[in-house]
């Protein structure tokens, strides 16, 4: 067993969930993947050796708040190199997730990379949120929407909640200080459709970092002239 394999098993453990061996398999294919890439186009600042941890388990600390009982259609906001879209999908093949990017080669790399290894349940889209959020055909049609790293929280979820159906529920993954960007953005949620926002700290196994997945169920309609384009 390599060490990644053992990092990857030994933290998802951690965190409460488990992988098959296929699953372990595509998502450490992914990696050397985007090791690869990396080498000719910027993907990720993070170095080879944090893979497992800033990457994937950062990725799948959402899952503590992703009710995967049933399939769900997931849009992953900012994905870039395709976290935690892809891991998500790894791990819950009975959901769909859609790759959401606003550069290109960033969204085409997530979405064939992952089919190449085997996570099949994804697919890329080149847009940028708050257009896609008019989209008839997209607006409030995800059970779920995920950000990482993105952007400040008044701003995620005014790209996310227009995107969650009614019932559905955002994700914004933060770290440290997300208090304070929260602070002040009652009105702007309830315009948005959110309901109270729950948030579930998670120490990424193996480290002293404290990771925060902010879940803001969707209660409501989004106001017609949301998201701010």
């Amino acid at each position: 067993m390599t060490d990644e394999r053992r990092e990857l098993e030994d933290g998802l453990e951690a965190l409460g969930h488990s992988a098959s061996a296929t699953q372990l398999d595509s998502l450490l294919r992914y990696l050397a993947a985007l090791e690869e890439t990396n080498k000719s186009f910027n993907l990720t600042r993070i170095p080879r050796h944090d893979y497992v941890r800033l990457h994937l388990l950062d990725s799948l600390a959402a899952l503590c708040a992703i009710k995967s009982n049933k399939p769900l259609s997931i849009v992953d906001i900012g994905t870039g190199a395709g976290f935690p879209g892809v891991p998500v999908a790894a791990l819950i093949p009975a959901a769909h997730v859609t790759l959401l990017d606003s550069t290109a080669k960033k969204v085409r790399f997530a979405a064939e990379t992952a089919q190449a290894v085997g996570i099949v349940n994804v697919s890329g889209l080149h847009a940028r949120a708050e257009k896609i959020g008019h989209d008839p055909k997209l607006r409030e049609s995800f059970d779920v929407a995920t950000s990482r790293a993105v952007a400040a929280y008044p701003v995620l979820i005014e790209w996310m909640l227009p995107l969650v159906k009614p019932g559905g529920v955002a994700l914004a993954l933060k770290g440290v200080g997300y208090e304070e960007e929260m602070s002040g953005t009652e009105s702007l949620l309830a315009s948005l459709g959110g309901g109270e926002p729950v948030v579930h700290a998670v120490r990424l196994p193996g480290s002293d970092i404290d990771r925060f997945i902010i879940e803001i169920p969707k209660v409501a309609r989004t106001e017609r002239r949301l998201p701010r384009s």
